[in-house]
């Protein structure tokens, strides 16, 4: 055994240093498997210091395992097998260097997310809100409802009915933490009676992507004016259909009546399932949002998804769906494998917001600071960009599509927005295939852009793209 020097100076107590020693010469091989440790008093003793010290010491080393105890007898070390990774080296040499690259350009103006305007929350109002929930601990003790709480799906029940047309009762919702948590559920659910799903082309990457993780086929349906290509699907002989309708992403397109009845009649002769995502439903800046899919079927062939994170800051991440009584079936008998993903705190709070009718006066304050905005995004960009961009323009959504006059590829204008602090994505980016040959289009987001920025916004997009050619750094490439 090594000598043992403990130093009453150092911040760790005496027992740890006793023990660190120990522990390294067992694994060092300096102390043997069986080899007697000597009695507490006598290293006690040898040390000056106290038995308890000493105890503690072995105590923890037992505990770890590299020492036992037999009966009235001293303790000795447990059998050891060594790390078979090679010893480090005494003077192991220098690494290399890592050089890395400078950091791209902070992002100034992020036109490629649809997240709240800084401006379009009340969050003292909203903290309020919270302080009532946790006035009653009593609700928060425990996991929370695995469907989401009662007082919150009986809000949502009675707006989605009034504001979508959406036939549901409390019990057919389900709430989660995001449209993704509710998907990967959605998987689980329909994997007995599907192998194969379409999806909108151009459409939903991140919901395309959870289903293809979940071993599901990915079958991509053309869009024409009226929505998805009704053909394409009727052929495709898959039963399971992911879309839009009432603001198809990205490319804003409205399903008509005529077109939504042939859908649920298609439906219902291939037994079918839609999956309704009601995205971005209600920013209709004119007129009243157009009524949900949901609300036409009378065969519970419709699933209905939305996302709140567009009304209230994505952070609070409450999300739903409305079940058909099938799979509603399905979903309770296998409850115990579905936990609540979504706070209990603020799923309580959001119930108490909806039933005194801020949620409501939150969607109008919205609808108009959004409308107007849109209507300068737009003039805006035709003011600078003119000519050379030609806009996508609807009077419902947060977004619109560029197509762009210009020789430069979209890999090149993003790089080149980049460069410029500006985040932009192309619309290939939401093809599962490979996109048509058609003029570069981006999609530009307004709802996170300052209204008093978004003309120079606007006018760094432009400089970006014609003003002159840009020496890229490959680092931003």
């Amino acid at each position: 055994m090594d000598l043992l020097l403990l130093d009453p100076t150092l911040p760790e107590p005496l027992y740890i240093q006793l023990y660190q020693q120990f522990r390294r010469q067992i694994e060092q091989g300096s102390l043997s498997a069986g080899e007697k440790l000597p009695s507490i008093r006598s290293l006690a003793r040898q040390l000056t210091i106290s038995k308890i010290t000493v105890e503690k010491a072995y105590l923890q080393l037992m505990s770890e395992g590299y020492i036992e105890n037999g009966n009235r007898s001293r303790y000795t070390v447990s059998p050891f097998e060594p790390s078979v990774a090679p010893p480090v080296a005494k003077n192991p040499l220098p690494a290399a260097r890592i050089v890395s690259p400078p950091p791209a350009p902070p992002i100034r103006y992020d036109f490629a997310s649809g997240e709240m305007d800084g401006n379009g929350f009340n969050f003292p109002l909203w903290k309020r809100y919270i302080n009532k929930v946790f006035a009653r601990p009593d609700q928060l003790t425990g996991y929370g409802h695995y469907q989401g709480e009662l007082e919150l799906r009986q809000e949502l029940a009675r707006y989605l009915q009034s504001s979508r047309g959406v036939a549901a009762h409390p019990e057919q919702i389900v709430i989660g933490a995001g449209v993704q948590n509710l998907l990967h559920m959605l998987c689980s659910l329909l994997k007995p009676e599907h192998t194969s799903i379409a999806f909108e082309e151009p459409g939903f990457k991140n919901g395309r992507r959870i289903f293809a993780d979940n071993s599901f086929t990915i079958i991509p349906v053309g869009m024409n004016a009226d929505g998805l290509n009704m053909q394409e699907l009727q052929t495709s002989q898959t039963r399971l259909v992911y879309l839009s309708p009432s603001h198809q992403f990205p490319t804003g397109y409205i399903m008509p009546i005529g077109q939504r009845h042939r859908l649920l009649a298609w439906a219902k002769t291939a037994q079918g399932t839609i999956i309704e995502d009601d995205y971005d439903s209600e920013f209709r800046y004119f007129g009243r949002p157009i009524p949900a899919l949901q609300g036409l079927d009378r065969d519970g062939s419709v699933i209905y998804v939305g996302s709140l994170s567009k009304l209230i800051p994505p952070s609070i991440r409450i999300s739903y769906m409305v079940l058909p009584p099938r799979l509603l079936y399905l979903y309770q008998k296998n409850s115990a494998l579905y936990n609540q993903s979504a706070s209990t705190l603020e799923q309580l709070a959001l119930a108490a917001f909806m039933a005194d009718g801020h949620f409501e006066r939150q969607i109008r304050r919205l609808r108009k600071l959004y409308q107007e905005k849109s209507l300068l995004f737009y003039e805006t960009i035709q003011r600078c960009l003119g000519d050379r961009a030609t806009i996508n323009m609807t009077d419902s959504g947060l977004h619109t599509i560029l197509n762009l006059q210009t020789t430069l590829s979209t890999g090149e204008l993003v790089t080149r927005a980049r460069q410029q602090g500006c985040r932009v994505v192309p619309i290939e980016e939401y093809y599962w295939e490979n996109p048509p040959g058609k003029l570069p289009q981006i999609i530009l987001y307004f709802s996170k852009i300052p209204r008093q920025e978004i003309q120079p916004a606007i006018e760094l997009l432009r400089s970006a793209w014609f003003d002159k050619v840009l020496d890229i750094p490959p680092h931003i490439q």
